[in-house]
């Protein structure tokens, strides 16, 4: 059940990553050619991508004016700005590849300490890696942490359609042609070159889903 409100979610860590939902209700959500929220959820995912890179832009007009969202106005005295200062991957961060999950936790953490190295409270330098280090292994002794011992069906029962991953890919390569585009400077921009990156390994993970549904005939 979905928490009602803080207190409620604090009174539920301990059955954080302890289920899963039935497999019906994952096909009503994945599936593409009937999921009531699949089509919507992934433009959202591509909406929230060009939102933020693009400073809080929300709309572009036939005459080639945007509106910027007002929370991202350099007027606004809290944010200032919605342009990203770091663009994470989640699988990079949790690797068991100690040089792929390292550079992407300093990556984390110098973006969390940037201009603020008075306001946020910090591990030493030093003691980052070994934050990274903690993580992992308790991963590695703490089965709920990677849902090995979620109760419910098998997770591998879970999986998406060729046409939903077809349309996933779809959206992925939209952005990563917009976000490599030479003519608009992106090809230059150290933060399209890490979210292009990391699209990209997204796209390979797609395509290879792809051909593994194709020599299965489903």
């Amino acid at each position: 059940a979905f928490s009602n409100g803080i207190e409620d979610s604090k009174n539920r860590v301990d059955f954080t990553y302890t289920a899963r939902p039935a497999i019906w209700k994952w096909n009503k959500w994945a599936i593409a050619d009937r999921g009531e929220n699949f089509r919507e959820q992934l433009e959202k995912w591509g909406w929230m991508i060009d939102f933020y890179m693009n400073n809080g832009r929300r709309a572009i007009y036939a005459d080639g004016s945007s509106i910027i969202d007002a929370h991202c106005r350099p007027e606004n005295e809290i944010i200032h700005s919605c342009i990203p200062k770091a663009i994470i991957s989640y699988e990079r961060l949790g690797s068991t590849d100690k040089l792929i999950g390292e550079a992407e936790t300093m990556k984390l953490a110098n973006a969390m300490i940037e201009g603020r190295e008075n306001e946020v409270p910090m591990a030493e330098r030093g003691d980052w890696g070994c934050g990274y280090d903690k993580v992992i292994d308790r991963r590695k002794k703490e089965p709920r942490w990677d849902g090995t011992t979620r109760r419910g069906q098998d997770e591998n029962r879970r999986r998406y359609r060729s046409s939903s991953l077809e349309e996933i890919n779809a959206e992925i390569i939209r952005l990563i042609t917009t976000y490599s585009d030479a003519s608009k400077g992106w090809d230059v921009d150290p933060l399209a070159n890490d979210l292009v990156s990391i699209l990209a390994e997204y796209r390979a993970e797609i395509d290879a889903e792809l051909r593994a549904l194709a020599r299965s005939g489903k």
